[in-house]
């Protein structure tokens, strides 16, 4: 138990004050992260336990821990607010799981409130994987010296320490698994595991050196078969080739040949030989995004577009986080009779979910992706 505890106290108290980490923050902010972490470090555990235990006490503590919740969470929505559209949808998507964890313990659903408290995480490293950073915040850093990491799930223990912006150590951590020989070369490359390692090498740290060792000690492996050699040597000329543009300025234009040469790469539909083309792509978009946060129009909207494909193609997909979803609602909101704007609407309806609801049968049921609101922008009926 204290080590989940300690997965989802890092994970959002991180995520609400990553700026602030990243700057050293002033006292007022690091005492907000210390009551976070003491909100969620009594809240976990609770999650686990039948109702029937619970006591007046506990409703008088738990009712005070969910106010310091809710006040963090009201303001990386405020936060937010001077951030680019998909940061700002995360934001939204962050307070609603918080909203869901207030809910589930006032009707006494526990374990409803454990699965919230988990998909916080993924929206820490959705934050956090999006842009190059050097951070290796201290407040993290001291946070995982509690802990015996030990028993950890390596790509458990991978995702808590890029949610507390500690890259070098998740990139150590995915090394180790992927070259582990209890775990087969299939299975790892299934399960997205290389690619986790890849965003984290060439977007975050924009260390191509790094990568393209690792992707040299995975081929070797014995279990790898000839396929995956293959796709990796290529992926390794594509490292070579592409590595100058993750440092240089972030271009629309070069950003749209990487994207549309991706597109030629492979035949099949969910072939991976394209992943970093589309990485690089994806770390120019986002920078470009990123410097222009209140920008519209025709440039944005493609931007948008390109990031929901890449997202929709590449990026393994996440549950409880609409990355993908958000990026086309915000090629749609960016310039709604633009040429993206309907291609980006019919994508969201048909690969779109908010939680367990798939988009097409929204309706009013989406507080996150508003598809009555698009829908409007398009000029459309149903």
């Amino acid at each position: 138990m204290s080590r989940l505890l300690t997965i989802f106290a890092g994970a959002l108290l991180l995520c609400a004050n990553a700026s602030a980490a990243e700057a050293g923050g002033d006292s007022t902010t690091r005492e907000v992260m210390h009551r976070v972490y003491d909100a969620i470090a009594y809240l976990l555990p609770l999650s686990v336990r039948d109702a029937e235990q619970a006591t007046s006490w506990d409703r008088e503590l738990i009712d005070e821990k969910l106010a310091v919740l809710k006040q963090a969470s009201e303001a990386l929505v405020d936060h937010a607010k001077d951030k680019d559209s998909e940061f700002r949808g995360l934001a939204r998507s962050f307070d609603e799981t918080t909203r869901d964890i207030t809910n589930s313990f006032k009707e006494t659903w526990p374990s409803y409130a454990y699965f919230s408290l988990m998909e916080l995480t993924q929206h820490c490293v959705a934050c956090h994987s999006r842009l190059p950073s050097d951070a290796q915040a201290a407040f993290g850093q001291r946070l995982m010296s509690r802990v015996d990491t030990a028993d950890f799930d390596a790509s458990e223990l991978a995702q808590l320490y890029v949610a507390t912006r500690q890259f070098d150590a998740a990139e150590a951590v995915l090394e180790k698994k992927l070259l582990s020989p209890k775990e087969d070369a299939i299975d790892l490359d299934n399960a997205g595991v290389l690619l986790d390692y890849l965003n984290v090498t060439l977007v975050v740290r924009q260390n191509p050196e790094r990568a393209h060792a690792l992707l040299a000690k995975f081929a070797a492996r014995p279990d790898t078969p000839r396929y995956l050699r293959a796709r990796i040597e290529q992926w390794q000329a594509s490292i070579t080739e592409l590595a100058p543009l993750l440092q240089g300025e972030p271009s629309l234009a070069r950003a749209r040949d990487l994207f549309h040469k991706a597109d030629g790469l492979t035949r099949a539909p969910r072939g991976r030989e394209r992943a970093i083309h589309d990485l690089v792509a994806a770390s120019l978009l986002q920078r470009f995004v990123a410097a222009q946060p209140d920008a519209k129009g025709a440039d944005v909207a493609e931007a948008y577009y390109m990031l929901g494909i890449i997202a929709l193609r590449t990026i393994e997909p996440k549950y409880s986080v609409p990355e993908m979803e958000l990026l086309f609602a915000s090629a749609i909101r960016a310039a709604p009779q633009g040429p993206y704007a309907r291609e980006s609407y019919n994508l969201l309806e048909e690969f779109g979910y908010w939680r367990d609801l798939h988009l097409a049968r929204a309706g009013d049921d989406s507080s996150i992706i508003d598809m009555n609101e698009l829908r409007a922008l398009l000029g459309s009926g149903k």
